[in-house]
C-alpha cells in the first residue's frame, strides 16, 4: 500500500476550531451590522472549506 496518499488533518481542525471562534464571538459580543456580516461571511467560507475537505477525506478512505 505504498501508493495511498497521507492526510493530513491540520488543516480540518484548524477550520473548525476558527469557525467555532467566530461563531463564538458572533454570538457573546454586540458589534455593528458590517463587522457582524463581516464575521458572518468569514463563517459561511469556513463552513465550505470544511465541507470540501471533509468530503475530499471521506473519498480518499471509500476507496
Amino acid at each position: 500500500m505504498a501508493g495511498l496518499p497521507l492526510f493530513d488533518t491540520s488543516r480540518l481542525a484548524a477550520i473548525k476550531a476558527d469557525r467555532e471562534a467566530l461563531l463564538r464571538r458572533l454570538r457573546s459580543v454586540r458589534m455593528d451590522v458590517h463587522s457582524r456580516i463581516r464575521i458572518q461571511q468569514k463563517v459561511a467560507l469556513l463552513t465550505a472549506e470544511q465541507m470540501r475537505l471533509e468530503l475530499a477525506l471521506d473519498g480518499a478512505v471509500r476507496r
